[in-house]
């Protein structure tokens, strides 16, 4: 965990950095294991693997080039976990503005109809959600996030 915390100190600034860290912690001290991609189309990015035991949570990307604009990425694994209607109004609204739509880069085969919080949106990459730049705003949606697959994947 120390070298994804030193990329974000050496790549982040401001709130970004303040929230990227937190929400590291928060991984961390949840029980989440961090792994590093060095596959050939990751090899050169600093691009993470989130995992509860085997299974893949979600992803942080911090810094890549193939994307000036946004300092640090996190993407959420395709999950029925975020079908989940009960989850609190403010989460859901701030999920919804995250919601990952299939943009045509061949990953997902334009898309899918999903479920998210109890409404139906359709294209939906399989990603689900994408949170570029994430803020402080964003970091209880994020921890639900990963909350909410941990739980199914202890259920399973």
């Amino acid at each position: 965990m120390d070298k994804i915390k030193s990329y974000i100190t050496d790549n982040l600034s401001g709130e970004m950095k303040e929230t990227a860290l937190a929400f590291v912690e928060y991984l961390y001290d949840n029980g989440f294991v961090f792994w590093k991609d060095n596959c050939a189309c990751w090899k050169d990015k600093i691009y993470y693997w989130v995992k509860y035991g085997e299974e893949c949570v979600c992803f942080i990307a911090i810094k890549d080039p193939d994307e000036p604009n946004n300092r640090w990425t996190v993407w959420s694994e395709d999950s029925s976990a975020y079908e989940d209607f009960s989850v609190d109004e403010n989460i859901k609204n701030i999920g919804w503005s995250h919601i990952d739509f299939c943009g045509r880069c061949g990953s997902c085969a334009g898309g899918k109809t999903k479920n998210i919080f109890g409404k139906v949106f359709k294209r939906v990459c399989g990603c689900t959600f994408r949170v570029d730049n994430a803020k402080l705003c964003d970091l209880p949606f994020l921890k639900k996030m990963v909350d909410l697959r941990k739980q199914e994947i202890i259920k399973t």
